[in-house]
């Protein structure tokens, strides 16, 4: 009979393997849970929309128009259109939102078909495309350091990380955004390390996915160029033996693949230069001058949401005091990385990171603006940003040792920490109505519980002063008792058709609005502090 003692010893290298294999589990189910909790927001919204084939053009021919209408009048945006086709979705982005590119949208339409058009059913797309992150992280950080264990941590970093689970219950195109920078920078270390053709092939065809996912996968692509020019800027060991050449072989063969990446893309990339001024108006609100001391609290949280995401205000020096280890545990794994690790890894490691972040945040320092702040904008850095911890704890948590020396009990159980913090994070969030990345869209179960619980009053909806009343108002619909009327408004509003006696609101409303309200004598007061809603009087 096997002794205790030596039986314990026999299986306690597997309890770190189990550990990772339960935390990973617990992260994909937590994936699934409460998948409809979270209002539909505004941005899911246009997804919908899109996807659907409709334009916010012909949303607002129909219902801005001076005429009440119900909430599920307005729902009907949210299916399929009638008679349209993959081509309709494709001219909704085209000439409203040509800077999204198009591949999500289109699979957001065949699963449409499939499952229909509930916000379980939108959500469940994105949850399911998370899933496919989960071995490919393993894949990469293992062609990374050849390290099953590391493997196994980045792969628990991925799967419980409260920003990947937040937007992989979102219906967006983010969790596949996640997945192409994770795939193309596996077949990125693989064909630098094999060089085969056919490994560039699936590079280039990894881009050209990423590439019609976001725009934003430019910046993977301009990572993995400073990558791969730094590799081979590397100098020979003799100086006789180095080429005339300015370019390595290897260099060329990257050019090759990002030059048919980016042919294929060529035609979205034609309507977006030919809708580039659509494309900016949309998106201004990111070139909003931010402070720098503002810039610095965004990028702490931005970095750190991928371990903890404890949502106290942005203010609150509490939020900045958790999130502090955090960001020194970041550090440290970058000095690590720098440290332990050979010329290639570190290389992809920094370039993966810095090179996003630094375009990114440049023209924001110098320039002004916000868009480094937006925190899923930096989705390109964070997979190597995970890498790096996995390789950090990895050096410090050898499971094949028998006895444990205090180090490594420290560092197993600061993990240990790490991921508790990480499930309290994701548990809160699961048990929200709406979580940070849901603006503008905050204020929409306060008002949903009010106009509920006094249906007679009327709402007043008009374009809005900054163009998200058509987002919040279909969001907000999705909440509503069918019987609440909204009042739709076009440029000149016609307020004598209002409804006398029942209290009056306005959400957002415009200039032109609040003059025509004046005009007519009335006086609008802001419901509470975020002054989206507000009450004539």
């Amino acid at each position: 009979m096997l002794h205790p003692w030596k039986f314990f010893k026999k299986i306690r290298p597997h309890v770190l393997t189990l550990f990772l294999i339960v935390a990973i589990v617990v992260g994909i189910a937590f994936r699934f849970v409460t998948l409809d909790g979270k209002i539909y927001w505004h941005d899911e919204v246009y997804t919908t929309l899109r996807a659907a084939g409709y334009t916010s053009q012909e949303f607002a021919q129909e219902f801005y128009q001076n005429r009440m209408v119900s909430p599920v009048d307005l729902l009907k945006y949210q299916q399929l259109k009638p008679g349209s086709t993959p081509q309709d979705t494709l001219n909704s982005l085209a000439t409203e939102d040509p800077q999204h590119s198009p591949f999500y949208y289109l699979l957001a339409r065949g699963w449409m078909f499939i499952g229909g058009n509930s916000i379980l059913a939108s959500r469940i797309l994105p949850a399911f495309i998370s899933l496919i992150s989960l071995p490919l992280m393993y894949l990469l950080a293992w062609e990374l350091f050849q390290s099953s264990q590391t493997a196994l941590l980045a792969t628990a970093f991925l799967a419980l990380s409260p920003f990947d689970i937040l937007f992989a219950q979102t219906a967006r195109q983010y969790s596949l955004l996640t997945l192409t920078v994770i795939v193309s920078s596996y077949f990125l270390l693989k064909a630098v390390r094999w060089r085969h053709p056919l490994l560039w092939v699936g590079y280039s065809l990894a881009c050209i996915l990423g590439l019609y996912t976001h725009v934003l996968f430019g910046l993977t692509i301009m990572g993995h160029g400073a990558y791969i020019l730094l590799l081979s800027l590397q100098p020979s060991r003799s100086f006789k033996k180095r080429k005339r050449f300015p370019f390595s072989v290897l260099l060329l063969e990257f050019l090759a693949a990002v030059a048919i990446a980016i042919l294929a893309y060529s035609p979205w990339l034609i309507i977006l230069i030919n809708n580039l001024q659509r494309a900016v108006d949309v998106t201004n609100w990111s070139s909003y001058s931010i402070s720098l001391l503002n810039l610095l609290k965004f990028w702490i949280l931005s970095f750190t949401s991928l371990f903890v995401d404890i949502n106290f205000d942005f203010n609150s020096i509490q939020m900045y005091l958790l999130r502090l280890p955090f960001l020194l545990l970041i550090l440290a794994a970058l000095f690590q990385i720098s440290q332990q690790t050979n010329r290639p890894t570190r290389l992809f490691i920094w370039t993966s990171i810095l090179v996003p972040l630094l375009i990114l945040a440049l023209p924001d320092v110098l320039l002004g603006g916000g868009r480094s702040g937006v925190t899923r904008f930096l989705i390109p850095a964070f997979p190597a940003l995970q890498l790096a911890l996995a390789y950090l704890f990895s050096t410090h948590i050898q499971s094949n040792k028998i006895s444990l020396m205090d180090g490594e009990i420290f560092w197993r159980g600061l993990l240990a920490t790490v991921f508790t913090l990480s499930i309290i994070s994701i548990s809160i969030s699961a048990n929200s109505l709406t979580w940070w990345h849901q603006v503008p869209s905050h204020e929409i179960p306060q008002m949903a519980r009010y106009f509920n619980q006094n249906p007679s009053s009327t709402l007043i909806v008009d374009q809005g002063s900054d163009y998200t009343n058509l987002g919040n108002i279909i969001s907000l619909s999705y909440e509503l008792n069918p019987k609440i009327k909204l009042f739709m408004v076009n440029s000149e509003p016609n307020l004598l058709l209002l409804p006398i006696g029942p209290k009056i609101f306005a959400l957002n409303p415009s200039q032109e609005l609040r003059q025509r309200i004046k005009t007519d004598h009335y006086q609008l007061e802001p419901v509470n502090q975020q002054t989206q809603l507000w009450e004539l009087k």
